[in-house]
């Protein structure tokens, strides 16, 4: 009796212990969690941080853009289709891997260094020193392989960084405001981007002179270390969902794996609220990038004025466009995508017809004309470029919905594939449609017939794609509204919900987004690579 009283109290005794135990643990837990929610704050200083990563994914694309086609054809002694031939080629190659980017940065917590580094940041860490490959595109007198060589690493390079930085707000918040701001953080910081791509030019060729290609090295090297900035204040001030919070969706085998990947971006086209997106996106970006392309040509060529007038009309520009960008922030949080975004290629439209008009009725004193026109387009710009990435970051919780399924890294990568192509294509349609109406690389004037080529390519090409991208966007139906619906659903069906108990009202908008029956949501579908659900 005695022995088993022992025993009772000894096993009380260890029982208390293990509760006192597990009381601690869980406060310790609790303590953490509220340090890490701390931590997780979205602070300015976040905001910030995350905008300096546009340097590269604008500032780089804004200065080659602008730039290099035209170094190529008048420093390094390269026909016209060959220079374009670069672009074409690197692009391509690109294209393949974007997706496979956004496959990998997926998966990569499956991975030591995934798991150490996070599955997106860690891409953000080796980025870091090789933003020194930025200065070896405007090396002179090189071959043809050369330049190939080195615009297809950096475009390698530029894709294994800027496809996990695209996924980091959805990583970060699911709130509508913050990732709102965080996307106006990055369009702002673009447009900072464009500023210092159009005045570091301008100020070394003020330096070296405009028929010297020493300017354009030294804005690579210097751009080269602005970006390795950026990255160490990107990495240092940015998170992820932790690993027990992300789907295992690892596979068997490589072919299983690109099996996946293509089964996955293409099922993307699948999904209503992305394909009304994509087309505002590669549509005004097609706008924006073709006018990119032509407007030195067009300054140079059509109007008879120096490279510095280019850099001090593009610098003028990213001001404004800067000044657009924080205020689309505002109207977008009120009035959602779609009225302000045919807005703003409206007034781009009105901005690309009043260039061409300069050029064509040759009227005297320019230059106020000119200004004028820079304004009115920079006031556009800035709404474009910003808000079909700020849509971008509510696609996945769309997709979600259909798939029950996180594919954030999938769409980052199928929107930079669609985007990488179209660029390649409007690239070599410039070039080509130049080449074809005499053209001459490296010539101080050209005929009569490149000048109206040059044109016809803003006045049919860039507002051909604006009046595309205005067609799409009428269509959007993704509102602040409609995306706490989304939000609200998922919560709903995740916290045990049953699908049959569906409010009428949510399930026609859910419809209305995803072009898919209600029924057939939440992965009861063929909608993308099915996979097996388990957690890290």
């Amino acid at each position: 009796m005695g022995i088993r009283y022992l025993q009772t109290v000894f096993y009380c005794l260890n029982l208390y212990n293990r509760l006192y135990a597990l009381r601690a643990e869980l406060r310790l837990k609790t303590k953490e969690a509220e340090i890490m929610k701390q931590q997780r704050k979205i602070t300015p200083l976040t905001r910030f941080a995350y905008g300096t990563g546009n340097l590269l994914g604008s500032g780089a694309l804004a200065i080659s853009g602008s730039w290099l086609l035209y170094f190529y054809t008048t420093f390094c002694n390269l026909p016209i289709e060959k220079a374009t031939i670069i672009f074409s080629i690197a692009t391509y190659l690109d294209v393949i891997m974007n997706p496979l980017m956004g496959f990998i940065s997926d998966s990569f917590y499956k991975t030591k260094l995934g798991q150490r580094f996070g599955r997106r940041r860690f891409f953000i860490l080796i980025g870091i020193p090789l933003m020194c490959l930025y200065p070896l595109l405007w090396v002179k007198n090189m071959n043809f392989w050369y330049y190939l060589s080195t615009y297809i690493m950096f475009e390698i390079v530029y894709t294994s960084v800027m496809i996990p930085y695209n996924t980091l707000p959805v990583e970060m918040t699911d709130d509508f405001d913050q990732r709102t701001y965080l996307a106006g953080s990055k369009a702002m910081f673009g447009k900072v981007a464009n500023f210092l791509g159009a005045a570091l030019p301008g100020f070394f060729i003020s330096i070296y002179g405009q028929d010297s290609p020493t300017p354009f090295f030294c804005t690579g090297v210097a751009y080269g270390a602005i970006l390795i900035v950026s990255m160490i204040l990107l990495y240092t001030n940015s998170w992820e969902r932790p690993s027990d919070e992300v789907e295992d969706e690892s596979v068997a085998n490589v072919f299983e794996g690109f099996k996946k990947l293509f089964t996955d971006i293409l099922s993307t086209l699948k999904i209503r609220t992305f394909r009304h997106h994509l087309g505002m996106y590669l549509f005004g970006f097609g706008a924006e990038w073709l006018f990119t392309a032509a407007f030195t040509y067009f300054v140079v060529y059509n109007l008879g004025r120096a490279t510095t007038f280019v850099s001090e009309m593009n610098s003028l520009s990213s001001i404004l466009q800067l000044i657009s960008t924080a205020l689309f922030v505002g109207i977008v949080a009120k009035k959602g995508f779609k009225k302000p975004f045919i807005a703003a290629l409206s007034v781009v439209i009105a901005a690309i017809i009043g260039y061409v008009l300069i050029a064509v009725t040759g009227v005297s004193h320019i230059t106020p004309l000119l200004i004028l026109m820079v304004i009115i387009f920079g006031l556009g710009t800035g709404g474009v470029y910003y808000i079909p990435w700020t849509s971008y970051t509510f696609m996945a919780d769309v997709d979600e919905v259909v798939t029950n399924r996180r594919r954030e890294g999938v769409y980052a990568g199928a929107m930079t594939m669609a985007g990488k192509l179209l660029r390649a294509s409007i690239v070599s349609i410039l070039g080509f449609t130049l080449g074809a109406f005499g053209f001459k690389s490296g010539a101080a004037t050209q005929p009569e017939s490149a000048c109206n080529a040059i044109l016809g390519v803003m006045l049919f090409g860039c507002c051909g794609f604006a009046l595309l991208g205005i067609v799409f966007s009428v269509k959007m139906k993704l509102t602040q509204e409609t995306h706490k619906v989304v939000i609200d659903e998922l919560h709903r069906i995740h916290n045990g919900g049953k699908m049959e108990d569906v409010d009428p009202k949510v399930k026609e908008t859910l419809e209305t987004l995803t072009g898919v029956p209600y029924e057939h949501c939440f992965g009861n579908n063929n909608i993308g690579y099915k996979v097996h659900h388990t957690s890290h």
